[in-house]
């Protein structure tokens, strides 16, 4: 299945040399040459998103800011060397790319694959962040319900552990429910 990528540029001509040098063996491109047309595209499904700054009627900045509220597509704009700079501080908050022109066929999909790449990678980060973010608030539960059988049940920290492993077991429950219950109980009086 191929992936999608927007070419977004101030008119018809550019679009079309900008498509001509995306593989189109690997991508399906579709094009707009306003920043109006952009903004009414469903976006979601796209994998990059190509902004040849500035577009008629749009300076561009604006535009990545709505883009990134509904996509998680890898924006690349591209922009004259002596603006680069300017642009890429004020795009930066929006994890939008740079790539400045003129543009030639190696250096747009070279920073195609560099985006898709640094997308994975930044992906795989989030969901594991996400998992550990999980995990420690299953251990905080876990922690607070041993500490309430320590201080109501007279149990000892080992004793706590054990109690809870095996009503989890028991029960077939995780420790995260078992220990949910606890507390549960505990807040009950």
């Amino acid at each position: 299945m191929k992936k999608r990528v927007l070419i977004a540029a101030a008119n018809a001509d550019a679009c079309r040399i900008l498509s001509g040098f995306i593989d189109d063996n690997l991508y399906e491109v579709s094009t707009a040459t306003d920043g109006m047309t952009v903004r009414n595209i469903d976006v979601s499904d796209f994998s990059v998103i190509f902004l040849s700054m500035p577009l008629s009627n749009e300076t561009g900045v604006e535009l990545i800011r709505d883009l990134r509220s509904r996509t998680e597509a890898t924006i690349i704009a591209l922009v004259k060397e002596e603006k680069a700079e300017i642009i890429a501080k004020k795009i930066e908050p929006y994890g939008a790319y740079i790539v400045t022109k003129p543009v030639f066929k190696g250096s747009l999909m070279q920073a195609i694959r560099f985006c898709e790449t640094h997308a994975k990678n930044e992906k795989a980060l989030r969901q594991e962040i996400s998992a550990l973010e999980e995990k420690l608030s299953e251990q905080k539960i876990v922690v607070r319900a041993k500490l309430l059988l320590i201080e109501k049940q007279d149990m000892t920290e080992e004793e706590a552990h054990k109690y809870i492993q095996q009503q989890a077991m028991n029960r077939r429950l995780t420790q995260r429910e078992i220990a949910g219950e606890i507390i549960g109980e505990a807040e009950r009086f």
